[in-house]
């Protein structure tokens, strides 16, 4: 998990809500991870911050080190409130930048179709591939432009998987769209 992340260093300079800070599981109890943040106190992930990443907590064990993003920097118990959740999107933005500055090819599958393209879940954020930035092959070719009959070519193309580029990326609209063409 570990990456080219601006995490909390100086110890001088504690850590600020945002921060993404690593830590030691020391504590894993029903709806409630405590982390060692060493110097910068314990950390916590409970409520509705535990439940939305329990799949990766169940994976954890006494001792793991892992990245969470402070949330709170201390509650009325003392603990520095933490977020899993946040830290992935942190990760998922900061690959999917890199991908677009290397002009890498993504392979995405196809989770649905509306009458303007394709939809993609790309680990939560929900990405577009346009009906013009699809390939000669995917393309449908309608007679007329029937738009129900569009949607129909298009619906056959989910669970399939393509390799697409990123054509526009902004992480502040929470927006990627995608092109089968850009080469």
């Amino acid at each position: 998990m570990k990456q080219n992340i601006k995490k909390t260093k100086n110890l001088l300079s504690p850590p600020s809500t945002g921060s993404i800070v690593e830590g030691k599981v020391i504590s894993k109890e029903k709806g409630t991870l405590i982390i060692d943040l060493g110097a910068f106190g314990t950390g916590i992930i409970y409520g509705k911050e535990f439940y939305e990443a329990k799949e990766d907590i169940k994976k954890l064990n006494i001792g793991d080190k892992i990245l969470a993003k402070i949330t709170e920097l201390e509650n009325e118990d003392g603990f520095r409130e933490l977020s899993l959740k946040e830290v992935s999107k942190y990760l998922f933005w900061e690959k999917i930048k890199e991908k677009n500055e290397k002009n890498e090819t993504i392979e995405v599958k196809i989770s649905g179709a509306n009458k303007g393209g394709l939809l993609v879940n790309m680990e939560g954020i929900l990405a577009f591939l346009p009906v013009s930035q699809l390939s000669a092959l995917h393309y449908p070719k309608v007679k007329d432009g029937d738009k129900q009959e569009i949607l129909s070519q298009l619906q056959k193309l989910i669970g399939k998987t393509l390799k697409t580029k990123i054509l526009h990326l902004s992480q502040k609209e929470n927006k990627i769209i995608l092109s089968e063409r850009r080469k």
